[in-house]
């Protein structure tokens, strides 16, 4: 189920997306955001296929930290040097090569568009083959809301949760290869089991 959203981490382009110049976007002047998450994905019939909770980090522009609480116990930690992605629940550890940060969805949380407007005039673009209708909103300072549809029909919903207080630094998105896990080096160039990768 949570294959979905590494798979959107890894694998989608982000076209720009347009400032709000009327309210001020919760994270604007920031460069660090932590909170809380929830995900719904609807597949075509507009019915709920899975949803999930969990933890996030982020540190602009490079760092994103996800720790799936529920119902799968993961955590995704991307950086300029690598994508982790360790399901705790099966004790697997996959190190993958970085994707391209800056051009994920994820990204748009940093200046998406504040959408007040009716569902005909939101802010979208089309992001190659993997998802498309993407919108980013603020319903107030302390929530960010973004929407998309995949290349299946299936649309994705993400509320994120700001918290105000605490510094999100470079140490939270170190990942540590715990000893009796299964370790995969998917990467193109091997990085080896190094431990800790900031």
């Amino acid at each position: 189920m949570t294959k979905l959203l590494s798979l959107w981490l890894i694998s989608a382009v982000l076209a720009p997306t347009a400032q709000a110049t009327e309210d001020t976007w919760p994270l604007e002047g920031q460069n660090t955001a932590s909170g809380t998450f929830h995900q719904t994905v609807m597949d075509i019939n507009g019915t709920v296929a899975f949803s999930s909770t969990g933890r996030f980090a982020a540190l602009k522009p490079h760092h994103f930290r996800w720790e799936i609480e529920s119902p799968d116990r993961q955590l995704l930690v991307a950086t300029p040097e690598a994508f982790w992605q360790w399901d705790k629940d099966l004790d697997v550890v996959i190190l993958r090569d970085a994707p391209e940060i800056e051009d994920l969805p994820i990204s748009a949380i940093w200046n998406g568009a504040v959408d007040d407007r009716s569902s005909s005039d939101v802010e979208t673009g089309h992001f190659g083959d993997g998802v498309k209708n993407l919108s980013i909103r603020s319903p107030d300072e302390n929530t960010i809301i973004v929407r998309f549809e995949d290349s299946l029909g299936q649309r994705t919903l993400f509320e994120f949760n700001l918290e105000m207080q605490g510094v999100v630094t470079s140490s939270a998105f170190a990942v540590t290869v715990p000893d009796g896990v299964d370790f995969y080096d998917e990467t193109s160039r091997s990085l080896g089991r190094s431990g800790a990768i900031e």
